[in-house]
């Protein structure tokens, strides 16, 4: 099973992360089902068994996080994982957010996650595809920093190096307040 070291690191003002449970299944398949916010992901078959059973595998494995982004009452916003490990690169993804979330819930939801990445891990590289037609996501990771650095029909393959992440901490962190 994945293992969270350092969960200080996952503390903010307005959000945690912590590592997903079993019993997450139905929120996790409730956002990535959801039609309007599925657009922009790879298609996620919205059947509640093979949710457990991706959750079961992933607990096996001792080189992915997956975070459950959760407010201050401990109640569930979002989602967001660590995964396809290559040395000093990880892929970012499965960010999602259920309706209702703040933009300072989110925003600071995934500066954690890249916290905990660089900081905590020290990954030198995260690579994401963000879809092309996703423009508030293309622009929002343009304002942290990242750099496009290839791109498909589809989608804007960006990267953030740790060098990148340091010189915008403190002012994507300041940001938020």
């Amino acid at each position: 099973m994945a293992r969270i070291v350092h969960p200080e690191m996952l503390q903010g003002k307005y959000v945690n992360l912590r590592e997903v449970r079993l019993d997450d299944a139905a929120f996790i398949l409730e956002l990535r089902t959801d039609e309007k916010k599925s657009r922009f992901l790879h298609k996620t078959d919205p059947d509640l068994q093979k949710q457990i059973d991706y959750l079961k595998r992933y607990f096996t494995l001792d080189n992915e996080w997956y975070f459950i982004i959760e407010n201050k009452k401990h109640e569930p916003l979002g989602t967001i994982r660590i995964y396809n490990v290559q040395g000093p690169r990880f892929t970012g993804g499965s960010w999602l957010m259920k309706d209702g979330a703040s933009p300072q819930e989110s925003f600071e939801g995934h500066l954690l996650f890249r916290r905990y990445a660089f900081e905590v891990f020290n990954f030198e590289e995260s690579v994401i595809d963000v879809r092309k037609s996703n423009t508030k996501v293309v622009r929002y990771h343009k304002i942290c920093g990242s750099k496009i650095i290839g791109e498909t029909d589809l989608d804007y393959i960006f990267i953030t190096t740790r060098e990148i992440y340091w010189q915008n901490k403190d002012k994507l962190f300041s940001m938020l307040g």
